[in-house]
């Protein structure tokens, strides 16, 4: 998109935001519970906090505010961008919305979120510092840290056991051996490691493994490094790591993970500790064979990204209030408490020692993380799906990794500089 399109439809953004906000300012309620029935709409995303932990929040929300409903509605992570640009401009847009971390800035500089600074959060102090960044802009907060997530390597104990396989590796080396192994013992469309072509965030730690980054910032400019000879080295690893273990397509990404392992289509997954319940769920006669380890990398746990979900308050809403209260339930420790027992990193470290097994993995791999450039265009990044291309193109053959990776890194620099 041409700078002088964006910079105008950010400013229609703007003013349809404050014509908004400002229609809904008679009927701000901080006392609008007591007044009658009000309906306070919070939008979730898929796989987020289980229903059960959604369902205590709300209770104990009803508890102190018995005249309002909340009506949550789940938002597939696909299409995110264009029901949020849609409805929070809108007359009626959500009272409180789950954005991903990479999210959060684009939205807070357009003015599409209430500034938070200065309310009161459980354990404030010790929120995963990666969170409160990425939910911070100019120096406000506008996204609460919600919870985190990095990806660990989920393997099946019984195929691991088929193939051989006893120590864990710890090294990319070792790693790739054993995923080679487990396909040796597999067969023919099976994959040592179901490593889909798209899958960006678990690729991605290669490229911080070897010293390389995505962009880095100088003054006003961005600079893309994926181009970098340290990140080439690492896109190299990966591209080697993925021809040599893995069969999954190279145009897919990550949706099906979880069923790919159940059904004994691969011996390990890169995923997210909350997979492990659903694996236990949906195949009983497996729950006791999923193990868990952090991606080995060239010496030592390869760097993993550090996503997550941050809580933001639209700014055109008319419960302010309420929204603020929810956020403030849902990221407290009742609420953060459960979060961890269900498998998500709760937002601050104060509750580490709820984690057990597999989330503890989760959190050990957290010890060694990295964090999206943050830009308030990122977002726009991620939205085009430019390093998703990347690695795809890398992965079918369709380009070099060094051609991949420089057309990669043109079309960051553009949208980043507002090219």
């Amino acid at each position: 998109m041409p700078r002088t399109t964006r910079e105008r439809t950010r400013r229609l953004l703007v003013a349809a935001l404050t014509l908004a906000t400002l229609a809904g300012c008679g009927s701000s309620d901080g006392s609008s519970s007591a007044d009658g029935p009000v309906t306070m709409n919070v939008w979730l995303m898929q796989d987020s906090a289980p229903a059960a932990v959604v369902d205590q929040v709300n209770a104990a929300f009803k508890a102190a505010h018995p005249n309002v409903t909340v009506k949550t509605q789940t938002l597939q992570w696909d299409g995110r961008d264009v029901k949020w640009k849609t409805a929070l401009p809108s007359s009626t847009p959500p009272d409180v919305l789950e954005m991903g971390n990479t999210d959060v800035l684009a939205y807070a500089a357009s003015g599409a979120l209430t500034d938070l600074t200065g309310k009161t959060f459980e354990n404030s102090s010790t929120w995963l510092q990666g969170l409160k960044e990425a939910g911070s802009y100019d120096g406000k907060l506008y996204g609460v840290p919600y919870y985190g997530g990095d990806r660990v390597v989920i393997y099946r104990k019984d195929l691991w056991k088929k193939a051989g396989l006893t120590a864990l590796p710890t090294t990319l080396t070792e790693w790739k051996a054993a995923g080679q192994a487990l396909q040796k013992s597999g067969g023919k469309d099976f994959s040592g490691v179901y490593f889909p072509g798209r899958y960006q965030y678990a690729a991605l730690p290669f490229v911080y493994d070897t010293g390389g980054t995505i962009a880095t910032r100088s003054g006003d400019t961005w600079t893309a490094n994926l181009s970098s000879p340290q990140s080439l080295t690492g896109l190299n690893n990966w591209a080697d790591f993925v021809r040599s273990v893995s069969r999954a397509p190279a145009d897919t990404d990550e949706t099906n993970l979880a069923d790919v392992l159940g059904k004994g289509h691969a011996g390990m997954i890169i995923g997210q500790a909350w997979m492990v319940g659903g694996l236990q769920k949906d195949y009983p006669k497996l729950a006791d064979e999923f193990g868990a380890f952090a991606m080995p990398g060239t010496a030592g746990p390869m760097p993993v990204f550090l996503g997550g979900s941050n809580l933001a308050a639209s700014a055109a809403g008319r419960h302010q209030d309420l929204a603020y209260d929810w956020i403030r339930l849902m990221t407290g420790t009742t609420a953060q408490t459960a979060l961890v027992k269900s498998g998500l990193l709760p937002n601050t470290t104060s509750l580490a020692d709820a984690a057990t097994g597999i989330t503890a993995v989760q959190l050990q791999a957290a010890r060694h993380s990295w964090f999206t450039p943050t830009s308030t265009k990122w977002s726009d990044v991620d939205n085009n799906k430019v390093i998703m291309d990347m690695f795809q193109s890398i992965a079918s053959g369709h380009a070099s990794v060094a051609d991949a990776a420089k057309k990669a890194d043109q079309s960051i620099e553009q949208v980043l500089n507002g090219g």
